[in-house]
């Protein structure tokens, strides 16, 4: 099976961009069980239009702008491609290939990576989203072969504006390569409980409400909220507004430094508003760290396992969720080692590619049926 994936990006798992993680494990892992994988990334820069990357068992091949050399590596993977895969909602980019795909007859899947979310169309051009979809895309999510929710939740959403020829749920997963087993340890108390955060600090990640709840729980003083990720102007309005209340922003974190990271912090918080399948959450149970996770992140459905915490993403929610976290210290080993079982069961790259191999191949025997 040949596949593409087309992408913002060049598949760089040590990015904050989530898809990029997504695609590095994906694509490994699909080599890995017998397919061919092509990725092409319109990145912010390259070294040369059409960059060759090499990643783990695959190849990326990079552009800068939408020019020629682009529309024509496009144009040649379809044509060698068995099945597309495009990821991302909102996206005029990924119409144009969906457009050309339905030209040659070479069926496409889409990953939204809750691009459909009310949440974020709130947050980011309502009208300008709701105008595009009424008028492009919608017909874009028909057209597809197949789309590809990491969530049930996500599924409700789509269904709710599209009407597409079929679905399937996978969610999100890591590459156990990149996390060693953990032993179980017992917690003890410190001087300080660091509490931490890993990701975009933008607004849709609702971290004004996570510094409100934090300031709220920490009165005596005894606990540190450590943000990291890249430099952005709402972080550095967070940092003033709650700075001396025991909030501190640590700069990006990739590679060894972001593992050192999730392993220093006591307890961490992921407060979206809204959320695919976060890939730090999945990270911090890997790494055996407690996890409290707001609703609204999608992982609600995998709450029986016993894995996290789980609170509303209000400020007076992630209050309560944290008051519940650190009063139940004695349950945090505990927690961490279902935490870790979930991602070697079930939410990890070896397992979830084969699921997708075969929702592909089902695609492609429907086609030639």
């Amino acid at each position: 099976m040949q596949i593409l994936h087309f992408i913002l990006g060049k598949a760089n798992k040590n990015r904050a961009n989530g898809v990029n993680q997504v695609i590095a494990g994906l694509a490994k892992y699909s080599v890995r069980q017998g397919a061919e994988v092509r990725v092409i990334g319109k990145a912010e820069s390259v070294n040369s239009e059409g960059e060759l990357i090499v990643r783990d068992g695959f190849d990326v091949q990079a552009f800068s702008t939408w020019g020629k050399p682009l529309t024509n590596a496009i144009r040649d993977a379809i044509a060698w491609a068995d099945i597309i895969h495009m990821h991302g909602g909102y996206a005029p980019w990924n119409v144009w290939v969906g457009h050309k795909c339905n030209r040659m007859g070479t069926p496409y899947i889409l990953t939204l990576h809750d691009g459909l979310s009310p949440r974020r169309t709130v947050v980011h051009g309502r009208i300008k989203k709701l105008l595009f979809h009424t008028f492009i895309q919608a017909r874009h999510l028909r057209e597809a072969a197949a789309i590809h929710v990491l969530t049930e939740e996500e599924a409700t959403e789509v269904l709710s504006c599209a009407n597409p020829k079929a679905m399937f749920c996978i969610p999100n997963g890591i590459d156990l390569d990149d996390f060693p087993p953990i032993e179980e340890t017992m917690f003890r108390e410190k001087p300080y409980t660091t509490i931490g955060y890993l990701g975009r600090l933008s607004q849709e990640k609702n971290l004004n409400s996570l510094c409100e709840a934090f300031t709220a729980v920490n009165t005596e003083g005894s606990l540190r909220l450590k943000l990291a990720g890249p430099d952005s102007s709402y972080a550095r309005k967070l940092l003033r507004q709650f700075g001396e209340r025991g909030v501190e922003w640590v700069g990006p974190k990739f590679g060894q430094e972001k593992v050192e990271f999730i392993r220093s912090i006591d307890l961490f918080v992921l407060p979206s508003l809204s959320e695919g399948f976060s890939m730090a959450a999945l990270e911090v149970l890997a790494f055996g760290v407690p996890l409290l996770i707001t609703r609204t992140s999608k992982m609600c459905y995998f709450y029986d396992c016993r894995a996290f915490f789980m609170c509303e993403p209000t400020a007076f929610g992630i209050e309560l969720g944290l008051r519940g976290a650190l009063a139940q210290r004695s349950e945090w080993p505990g927690m961490t080692m279902r935490g870790r079982e979930l991602i070697e069961q079930r939410l990890n790259w070896a397992v979830l590619t084969c699921e997708l191999l075969k929702q592909y191949r089902k695609i492609l025997s429907v086609g030639k049926a």
